[in-house]
């Protein structure tokens, strides 16, 4: 069929259609040498409506091409969408705490106006905000989905960290500020490790193992672990709770492991072996780790 009639038929312009021939995307299945018309077959629509749906998930023309390319393999297509995913659940909590600013912003525009020379702290949330934080945080099933697919896409000879960490003497803040400080102080940990694992560590992910425990994944190694834990519980120790409405100084554990092995019973199992190694650094003192 005619190219005007294909693209109509698959609600894509012509002009597109030409472009895709152009950069070897999608190929007309003949063009005729006399006048240069190229020709679809009805059988292209499929290829077509999956450089659609890809590109509508933001791969490149590139990228869809590559994969397109040749022999579709089955796994490399699932572990390209895996990345996909993680890439969006990050831009997804990235957003959120932009959000969580600009309603900041406009909170104090409101009540106070513009100043130019005024300084804001965008770490003094609300307590709407702190709970809308929390509501983001990936709990224990949200954190084993995304760690299975990540480390599906990792190499054998790659080293994967397991990491638990726990807020010291998180009660007494409860019990002498109240559960909002408790969760403010729980809401700024949470973006305190995680601005450090985005940092220092490949393919972090952050998720709250519940109360004020948080679990860490990482393509890491245990030196590469040691110096993220380190540098948390040193980031702590010299964080000011005071704008949470703590005015105690806030210590942590972590305890973890690093392994190999990357089936999802092996990673519950370094989750649950976690736990035991909290306790070692529990029992070392505040802002200690325990790595093995």
């Amino acid at each position: 069929m005619k190219i005007g009639t294909f693209a109509k038929m698959n609600h894509v312009t012509a002009k597109m259609l030409r472009y895709y021939d152009r950069i070897g995307l999608l190929q007309p299945s003949s063009v005729d040498e006399q006048t240069g018309y190229r020709s679809y077959d009805a059988s292209q629509s499929a290829v077509l409506n999956w450089i659609l749906i890809l590109k509508n998930l933001n791969f490149s023309l590139l990228q869809i091409r590559r994969m397109l390319d040749g022999p579709v393999d089955s796994a490399e297509m699932i572990r390209q969408l895996v990345q996909k995913r993680i890439e969006f659940i990050a831009i997804q909590n990235d957003h959120i705490q932009k959000k969580i600013q600009i309603d900041q912003l406009i909170h104090t525009l409101e009540k106070e106006g513009f100043h130019m020379k005024k300084e804001i702290d965008l770490l003094e949330i609300d307590a709407e905000s702190v709970h809308e934080i929390k509501k983001s945080m990936p709990n224990m099933d949200m954190f084993l989905e995304q760690i299975r697919d990540l480390a599906s896409s990792f190499r054998d000879e790659d080293d994967i960290a397991v990491m638990r960490f726990d807020i010291a003497h998180f009660k007494q803040v409860n019990d002498a500020y109240g559960f909002d400080v408790g969760d403010r102080v729980i809401v700024a940990c949470y973006q305190l490790i995680s601005r450090h694992v985005e940092t220092m560590l490949a393919f972090p992910v952050v998720g709250r193992a519940g109360g004020d425990e948080f679990i860490i994944f990482a393509r890491a190694d245990a030196d590469q672990a040691r110096s993220a834990a380190r540098a948390i519980v040193a980031a702590l120790s010299a964080n000011d709770f005071t704008s949470s409405g703590c005015p105690l100084a806030v210590g942590g554990y972590i305890g973890g492991l690093c392994s190999r092995e990357k089936s999802l019973s092996a990673i519950r199992k370094m989750i649950e072996t976690s736990i035991g190694f909290l306790q070692k650094a529990r029992e070392a003192g505040v802002n200690s780790v325990y790595i093995q």
